[in-house]
């Protein structure tokens, strides 16, 4: 099964189904710390809590801190 990051979700889908969201936890991300995952659209990123692609170097450029809402 693919799994998306939130913009990719919303690009493809028009939904967030949140299938990257709670791999990083809220305290480690508070810490300075996120999870590398595999996001069918972006390849190797890095999530926050709520799985949006945090990484300015991903597949789909842009989607980094400077895009979420």
């Amino acid at each position: 099964m693919a799994d998306f990051c939130y913009q990719c979700s919303m690009a493809i889908e028009g939904k967030d189904f949140k299938e990257l969201a709670g791999i990083t936890s809220v305290l480690s991300y508070m810490m300075g710390k996120a999870a590398l995952v595999l996001c069918e659209g972006c390849g190797t990123i890095q999530v926050d809590p709520m799985g949006h692609c945090i990484s300015n170097d991903c597949l789909e450029k842009g989607h980094g801190r400077a895009t979420q809402k």
